[in-house]
């Protein structure tokens, strides 16, 4: 069964797979004196997504996970201040590009996400989801997508769904079906449609109603 806190997971795997990504073409960019622009820019844009995700954890998940164990939160909000710190140095490297800079900044946010996006999918959301009901769940994913500003909406699913094999698409666009008002979710679907390609069809096999008439 698919809760709604299982949401985020789906949306870390897509953070894995951009900033390996990245990283990826930061190097080979780097090996070759390339232009850096490109990948920077795409950066830009994880990186405005990642905010957007810490913003809504500090305000929904630690605060939750707080009322069970109050000791917790803290280590995670420091993994966030320093992820904080990692993003800005490469956005001041975006307005002047240092390849080996670059290199060095993108290999060593990569080695620190994926240890603390690890860390939260091993133990903080498995002990939040032992420990809340499905409408506490469903309450804190509600106030984590308010910290999407309703107009990067658009561009935050044209960053996530083509990050996510099938699986994590069925997550997501589940999980948004449940959360959102009808109205709301008839939009969305559009949105789905255009940014899993192939996929569609079976998603549409996969969850009833999502069909667009």
């Amino acid at each position: 069964m698919i809760e709604p806190i299982d949401v985020v997971h789906s949306i870390h795997n897509a953070f894995r797979r951009d900033i390996f990504q990245i990283d990826d073409l930061v190097l080979k960019t780097t090996l070759t004196n390339g232009d850096l622009t490109p990948v920077l820019d795409r950066f830009h844009i994880m990186g405005e997504v990642l905010d957007y995700h810490a913003r809504g954890e500090e305000a929904a998940v630690f605060p939750a996970v707080g009322n069970l164990d109050p000791l917790l939160p803290p280590t995670y909000f420091l993994d966030h201040r320093e992820l904080d710190n990692m993003v800005g140095v490469l956005e001041d490297l975006r307005k002047s590009p240092d390849h080996i800079a670059t290199a060095r900044a993108t290999a060593v946010l990569k080695s620190h996400l994926r240890i603390h996006l690890d860390k939260e999918d091993a133990f903080l959301y498995p002990f939040l989801k032992e420990k809340t009901t499905i409408n506490e769940q469903t309450s804190i994913a509600g106030v984590m997508s308010k910290k999407v500003p309703p107009d990067r909406f658009p561009d935050l699913v044209h960053w996530l769904m083509p990050l996510l094999d099938l699986n994590d698409q069925e997550v997501v666009a589940k999980v948004w079906m449940t959360l959102m008002p009808p109205p709301v979710f008839a939009n969305v679907k559009l949105l789905i449609k255009k940014n899993v390609g192939a996929n569609w069809l079976e998603l549409t096999r996969l969850i009833p109603g999502l069909e667009i008439e």
